[in-house]
């Protein structure tokens, strides 16, 4: 069953995107000595909130859009194919250029790097199997910001399996396991220890993944709830959240990692940023009802996942050219959000889309860059 269109979900997503792309943008900041050190990994707990946001996101739409969808393997097949058809083909392609981009550096030298991935490591970073590369480091794949998705694709297995079973059966039952792993898991290394994981059991037991059932809970209640509960401006009281939890951390100094249960102070607020949308109105013909920013932050949230996968490369290139100074920091994070984000929407909209469609066997339709002239 499709269910309609929640923009002020989309709007979200290209905030925490935009979060994602903020914290490394700042961290480049640091680097060139002009934020202090300890900045370093409160920076890195913004880009945290914007994942924390995700990972909820992530568990309410998949019960947004499959609610009905319950009690059928036909279904469960379906839902297995679309995820991976939305999931694959551009973390591949971001992935390959990463990797690209490691041995063009390491055979000039122009660069002292690091990490060097091997093939094995390529191979496991494709097919989401997270590897230990530094024990002082996380897990991550060739593409740093992949880790999420070693996450996001663990979620989607066991929602594609609970699929097959009646809906309260299934989504009990998703919620169960994922309690029984971080409890299995507090076993081998106690909640309290945020220290980097260094096995494929420690990474999955994170109590992180439990993110994904809060993100389930609020569409359960959406889609129990209906239209008896709106919230009136749901997408500006979720911005308002985050902004201030975002001068929460820098004023306190919390940093990107805190042990469990203290990183739930951070997760309530990317929780209630969801639930906030959640609970908009119906969508309309219009976008929003906001307004010009909601209608850019929503074609931001459709462009976000090529947004967060690449990134990257544009913070990486443009500071190699950018003069970044006392005077130009500030210019520096802004132009990096601007052009993250607009590659973002250009990628989405002539590669990530198009292939999308292809992999489902549809007509492949281009889709022109916003039509930012409708916003004045």
């Amino acid at each position: 069953m499709i269910m309609s269109r929640n923009h002020h979900i989309q709007a979200l997503r290209g905030i925490a995107a935009s979060l994602v792309v903020l914290s490394h943008a700042l961290d480049v900041i640091v680097e060139h000595r002009i934020l202090p050190e300890w900045f370093r990994p409160v920076g890195f707990s913004i880009g945290g909130l914007g994942v924390t946001t995700f990972f909820v996101i992530s568990g309410f739409i998949m019960v947004y859009i499959s609610y009905h969808d319950f009690g059928s393997f036909s279904n469960s097949l379906y839902f297995a194919r679309r995820r991976l058809i939305r999931i694959v083909p551009t973390y591949w392609i971001a992935t390959f250029v990463a990797f690209a981009l490691y041995q063009i550096a390491t055979l000039s030298q122009i660069a002292t790097l690091s990490r060097e991935p091997s093939a094995i490591e390529l191979v496991k970073s494709l097919i989401f199997i997270p590897y230990p590369t530094n024990s002082f480091l996380d897990m991550q794949p060739v593409l740093g910001q992949g880790w999420t998705l070693n996450y996001e694709m663990f979620f989607y297995t066991l929602f594609t399996i609970a699929l097959i079973l009646p809906r309260r059966i299934g989504l009990v039952g998703v919620f169960l396991v994922f309690c029984t792993i971080v409890a299995a898991g507090s076993l081998v290394k106690p909640l309290s220890d945020s220290t980097p994981a260094q096995t494929v059991f420690t990474f999955y037991s994170d109590p992180i993944i439990l993110l994904f059932s809060a993100g389930m809970a609020i569409g359960v209640l959406r889609m129990h709830l209906g239209g008896r509960f709106v919230l009136r401006y749901p997408f500006w009281i979720a911005l308002a959240l985050i902004v201030v939890q975002i001068i929460v951390n820098i004023f306190f100094r919390i940093p990107s990692r805190l042990p469990f249960p203290q990183v739930i102070s951070i997760w309530i607020t990317g929780a209630l940023a969801v639930a906030a949308c959640a609970f908009a109105a119906p969508a309309s013909a219009a976008p929003t009802s906001g307004g010009r920013f909601e209608i850019i932050a929503e074609a931001l949230g459709d462009a976000s996942y090529s947004t967060y996968l690449f990134h990257n490369f544009i913070v990486v290139a443009l500071k190699m050219v950018f003069p970044i100074t006392t005077v130009t920091a500030v210019f520096f994070v802004l132009v990096a959000l601007l052009l993250s984000n607009l590659f973002g929407i250009v990628f989405y909209r002539t590669i990530e889309r198009p292939i999308s469609a292809l992999a489902r066997g549809s007509r492949i339709r281009w889709m022109p860059l916003p039509a930012w002239g409708r916003l004045k």
